[in-house]
């Protein structure tokens, strides 16, 4: 048999085959829709990482980095967070230096006034009963005070928006984005008009007990797209979904493949040393699901911080337990180091925050921005930070109450 009668190789599909399959592309990740553009991306955490990123975001903001965003996911907290922006970005007036001068009302208030109210305890409890899923009140609480109805066709063209989420049938995630939600293993919906409440509770569905969110799709809605193997019933019918930090905590699936500079706000902590483990069977569990979850996010952390160093991306990652002394600035914002450790303690549920918990938060975020961005020498001329004038503890006494984000609606 010659060569050219030979047959050919099948191309593996599994992941060392994908990766062999792209070596050409000289990109670590594989990356091959690579822009010279930037992308921020929100971690989990709850309420913490809600506050924490919405005090990144006032930073931003004042860099005038909005406008030059051009991708934003989020996973479990952090996608409330973006959840709000998103549906607030058209009403955002950006001054000529790209600064939105009405930030604090539209976003930033919204958010200080939603961690006030209780949300897990009601939505768990409601979900004992028939009929009524912890989800499904969640998400109810997420529309009533914060999305007035919106969808995802509500969310601008630019940035683009992605929600991540787990898919508990596939163990690969969906991401529920304005032009398309897809799950690369059973296929695509383009131009979803899903909730915006829905997939925010999705995305932060914490297992076990606001979990799962039951998706259904109308017949034929998920197209085939490549590598999808399970593209058939039922997994085209029904997406059972939980917390999207349970695959990716850091939300880095779609940005690190599409942008080159990347910017990483990071609510999650560290898991605490303990000296004498539990020997029972339930603790015992807990605690290996936790180190499970620290590893992974310990891969992911050496791969981004990899690539950055192979200077295949640009990387400024800031996170709630690092002092603000270890950035190496002299002139960081004045902000004490037991700060950080402070937030970084806090709880990760949906439940109502005290007033000096929303401003530790709020400007423990506010200075890691400012301190990550600088280091990284991604901003050189720009007003200098000032965590006084920012006034974040006027959110710290307002209290919880309906705030409709979508225009137009009562």
């Amino acid at each position: 048999m010659t060569g050219a009668d030979a047959p050919a190789t099948p191309q593996r599909s599994d992941l060392q085959g994908l990766f062999e399959a792209q070596a050409g592309r000289n990109d670590f990740l594989t990356g091959g829709k690579v822009e010279d553009v930037i992308g921020l991306c929100l971690s989990g955490g709850g309420y913490r990482a809600m506050l924490y990123h919405a005090g990144a975001l006032v930073r931003l903001n004042e860099f005038g980095f909005l406008p030059r965003l051009r991708e934003i996911a989020s996973v479990s907290g952090g996608s409330i967070t973006a959840g709000v922006l998103g549906t607030a970005w058209s009403r955002l007036n950006f001054d000529a230096n790209g600064r939105a001068m009405n930030l604090d009302e539209q976003v930033i208030g919204p958010i200080a006034r939603f961690a006030t109210v209780g949300v897990d305890v009601k939505a768990i409890l409601l979900g004992l009963l028939p009929s009524f899923t912890a989800a499904g009140e969640v998400a109810k609480a997420y529309d009533r005070h914060l999305f007035g109805g919106a969808t995802l066709q509500d969310l601008p063209d630019k940035p683009r928006f992605t929600f991540m989420a787990t898919n508990l049938q596939t163990g690969s995630g969906w991401r529920f984005a304005k032009d398309y939600a897809a799950d690369h293993r059973v296929g695509r919906i383009d131009h979803p008009r899903l909730a915006l409440s829905c997939v925010v509770a999705a995305s932060s569905a914490f297992p076990p007990f606001l979990s799962p969110v039951r998706l259904n799709f109308e017949s034929g809605s998920v197209k085939p797209m490549d590598g999808a193997d399970l593209h058939k019933a039922p997994f085209t019918q029904q997406a059972v979904l939980t917390d999207g930090g349970v695959y990716d905590n850091l939300g880095l699936e779609r940005i690190w493949r599409r942008c080159r500079t990347v910017l990483v706000s990071n609510a999650g902590a560290t898991m605490p040393e303990l000296g004498s483990p539990t020997g029972r069977w339930f603790g015992q569990v807990y605690r290996v699901l936790n180190i499970v979850q620290q590893q992974a996010e310990n891969s992911r952390k050496r791969l981004l911080f990899g690539v950055h160093n192979l200077k295949q991306r640009h990387v400024a990652f800031w996170s709630i337990e690092t002092p603000i002394s270890a950035y190496g600035l002299e002139d960081a914002v004045s902000l004490p180091d037991d700060a950080a450790l402070l937030a970084a303690r806090l709880r990760t549920r949906l439940n109502p925050f005290s007033p000096s918990e929303i401003e530790l938060l709020l400007k423990v975020g506010y200075a890691g921005a400012d301190a990550s961005l600088r280091a990284a020498g991604l901003v050189t001329k720009a007003p200098a930070a000032n965590i006084d004038a920012a006034n974040l503890a006027q959110y710290s006494g307002q209290k919880g109450g309906r705030n409709v984000s979508r225009a137009g609606n009562p």
